[in-house]
């Protein structure tokens, strides 16, 4: 294999998160010599030059901070054997082409967009979502729950907020659903101790206390959870179209009905899966994930932060097409998106803070795929 050629794997590996230590070492051996170092810069324009990355950047700069952030990670000598995608890939939220970072050390960007078209949005602009939710007991009782309390706790006697503020008690066993409207998010413990996040425009059906040889809860939409370990009694998390089965594990599960497909992400532990339409269980061991479409489970390994750093607070999309990060951003800012006109060929690649108003968020994805957008009310559609 010719020397660009492996320079070329190398960087393809490092920008996919799957490089090892030993050929971080073997690219950076690479870099030191001048020749090699004019054709990674050939690499990384090749790359930028890709009309899947809808970006016009200095390639030769993107190129010397992309040494720089080797160099460094090799000095530091990390121990992983393999590299987290946002930790040595910092470089390309400088240039803000692959990566946008809004409001870090690394990639401010200061919306100075005074044009008329978002002149109405910027002022009144569209806030992010907050802690919002509501919980409904079985005998048709609603809550609309504190946004400054954040999480409920269930037990066996009542319902609680964190700070042990009373919300309901309980004489018997009751189902409860705690439902987050577009733009809301919450969390709660349940009766076992298993942790819930729950994210915008979703809802988990469950019992005050779990009796009987299972505990089982029901999901629409976005939701990660804890899971406290009990051998004696699994936890099994339903969605429209599979079954989760734990015994105690940390794990994502995304069946948000427009998405098309549901995806398990699974974080720590191991998780059995079966669909109503598949004939065998599929299983999950950390750091892989599951695709469900109608007929088969697809299992990949993935970096599990690009799927669970919603409850931290951050939008991550790594090749992500463009239509499936607005719905993110649909969900959060609690939009109505027209997606006539808004091409599927683009994919983008940010780390985006979900404190922002949305003018923020318009404004850096503008910037990225040349695309103006406009906005009336809580509709945002194409500009022709």
């Amino acid at each position: 294999m010719s020397k660009p050629t492996r320079i070329k794997l190398l960087f393809d590996q490092y920008l996919q998160n799957t490089i090892t230590e030993d050929e971080l070492a073997e690219l950076y051996q690479h870099l030191q010599d001048d020749e090699h170092q004019a054709q990674f810069d050939e690499v990384v324009s090749h790359y930028f030059d890709s009309t899947s990355h809808a970006a016009h950047v200095n390639s030769k700069e993107v190129g010397d901070l992309a040494w720089q952030e080797i160099s460094q990670h090799i000095a530091d000598q990390q121990p992983p054997k393999k590299l987290r995608l946002f930790s040595t890939f910092k470089f390309v939220a400088t240039a803000a082409a692959i990566v946008i970072v809004l409001f870090t050390t690394l990639y401010i960007y200061q919306s100075n967009h005074t044009q008329n078209r978002l002149g109405k949005a910027i002022a009144h602009d569209i806030q992010p979502g907050t802690h919002r939710a509501t919980l409904q007991a079985a005998n048709g009782k609603i809550y609309q729950l504190e946004g400054s309390k954040q999480e409920i706790v269930a037990d066996k006697n009542a319902i609680r907020y964190k700070d042990g503020a009373l919300l309901e008690t309980e004489d018997q066993i009751q189902n409860f659903t705690l439902t987050t409207p577009k733009g809301g998010q919450y969390r709660i413990t349940l009766a076992d101790g298993t942790k819930v996040w729950l994210n915008a425009a979703s809802s988990i059906s469950y019992p005050s206390a779990f009796a009987g040889k299972e505990r089982r809860v029901v999901v629409h939409g976005e939701a990660y959870f804890e899971v406290a370990h009990n051998a004696q009694k699994p936890f099994i998390v339903s969605t429209d179209k599979q079954d989760i089965k734990v015994l105690g594990t940390t794990f994502n599960v995304n069946a948000y009905e427009n998405e098309g497909v549901t995806v398990t992400t699974l974080v720590h532990g191991r998780v059995q899966l079966n669909g109503p339409n598949i004939s065998k269980p599929a299983y999950l061991n950390p750091g892989e994930q599951s695709v469900l479409n109608q007929y088969a489970f697809q299992i990949r390994p993935v970096d599990v932060s690009l799927n669970t750093s919603w409850k931290d607070g951050e939008f991550i999309f790594t090749a992500t097409p463009l239509t499936a990060a607005l719905r993110q951003i649909e969900r959060w800012y609690n939009l109505e998106i027209d997606y006539r006109g808004i091409p599927e060929n683009i994919q983008i690649h940010a780390s985006i803070q979900r404190d922002k108003p949305l003018s923020a968020i318009l404004s850096a994805l503008e910037k990225i795929t040349n695309l103006k957008f406009d906005v009336e009310g809580r509709r945002v559609k194409l500009m022709k």
